[in-house]
């Protein structure tokens, strides 16, 4: 770290998976130029997972404050060893992620003299409850910057939480393109022969948390009606969560059967993303910008997603993908037939899918935006 560098401690809710959130932020902290930022991370449920051991290998500090309820005694012990490290350290930028960051964190980042706090946006916010809007709306004033994934997001929290539209920064998720690269013939053959896919399969790839919001269910029930139509039908789903027995045990009783592959929750999913023809988010309500689409796209996959929050700024309807109605099985069913019935068409949409990537959504990108902002926010007090 070099002397005078910028102090920013990112604070987060949770940081226990290897979900978009927690990625995101792996990357953004892994992003930023050591000589010129200094970075901390504290969580309020701190679990273990190589995302963190990543980081503290790169000499971030990963700080544990397991505040629970923000109204019991000891939320105000952590709240006071909290402020106590803000002051010590004398943080010049605090980030917030997640709805008790963007207040608990934030009050306590304020009443510590932090100068410039920033709030991190990352969904259109439909599973938050009234009060968190009522709260939402009276602390706006302590934030500098809003930092939204998609415009999307931007029109839904200036409607909801009243946000200032001047305060807000629209900066896209981004990707890593050397990591998740095109696969070559021989990576694409080895991929799908690991997970006992043939080469005649149609193999439709989920990366998604089995949560309500996701809405799993209407992918298998738009693949079962699929499959008359493409009997090489195989789906190979990414990702655990509270939902993920209930949707086992649903294909298993349904003409689905042996036809899906459950891998939970994976920590390196290139391979896997090698093995697929097309990428699928079925996404009913609350998104953001997937970092799991944006990785598919990388790997020259053509897309059919939902048109909930960014996803048709990440996916052009008939270019790189198709975007269909949420919660309509029928609609994605279409989908799906259609673009197993045409190869060529696969091909063009993933190359598309790449060239967006490329353009628009890399992990550098995503970076240098972030740079920009905490510059700018540092240069108001000089």
């Amino acid at each position: 770290m070099a002397s005078g560098a910028i102090k920013i401690l990112f604070v987060i809710d949770y940081f226990h998976r290897t979900g978009g959130t927690e990625r995101h932020l792996t990357q953004l902290i892994a992003g930023l130029p050591r000589e010129v930022f200094s970075c901390s991370l504290a969580a309020f449920d701190l679990g273990s997972n190589k995302l963190l051991d990543d980081l503290r290998e790169q000499g971030v500090s990963i700080l544990s404050f397991p505040v629970g309820r923000e109204y019991v005694p000891n939320a105000l012990v952590q709240a006071w060893r909290l402020s106590k490290l803000i002051r010590s350290n004398e943080y010049q930028i605090v980030q917030t992620f997640h709805q008790k960051a963007d207040t608990f964190g934030a009050l306590v980042a304020w009443v510590s003299g932090v100068k410039h706090i920033v709030s991190s946006k990352r969904d259109t916010g439909e599973l938050r409850r009234p009060w968190h809007l009522f709260v939402n709306r009276r602390l706006q004033g302590f934030f500098d910057a809003f930092v939204v994934v998609a415009e999307a997001v931007r029109a839904a929290v200036i409607a909801n939480d009243h946000l200032p539209a001047r305060r807000i920064r629209t900066i896209y998720n981004g990707v890593d393109p050397v990591r998740f690269h095109v696969p070559s013939v021989d990576e694409r053959k080895t991929a799908r022969a690991r997970l006992g896919f043939r080469a005649e399969d149609f193999v439709v790839g989920v990366v998604a948390s089995f949560r309500p919001e996701k809405n799993h269910e209407v992918l298998f029930e738009g693949a079962s009606r699929a499959l008359k139509a493409i009997p090489s039908l195989r789906i190979l789903s990414l990702g655990a969560g509270p939902l993920y027995e209930k949707c086992r045990d649903w294909c298993e009783r349904s003409a689905l059967r042996d036809r899906v592959t459950f891998t939970g929750d994976v920590s390196d999913v290139v391979s896997y993303l090698w093995a697929m023809d097309v990428g699928v988010l079925p996404s009913g309500s609350n998104e953001g910008l997937s970092n799991a689409v944006l990785e598919q796209m990388s790997v020259g996959l053509p897309m059919i997603v939902t048109d909930v929050g960014g996803n048709g700024e990440a996916v052009a309807d008939g270019s790189n993908g198709i975007v269909v109605a949420p919660l309509n099985a029928a609609e994605l069913s279409t989908a799906l037939i259609e673009l197993s019935s045409d190869g060529p068409r696969r091909e063009a949409m993933g190359r598309e899918s790449r060239k967006r990537v490329e353009q628009k959504f890399t992990v550098e990108k995503m970076c240098e935006q972030h740079v920009n902002l905490y510059l700018s926010l540092i240069s108001r007090a000089l």
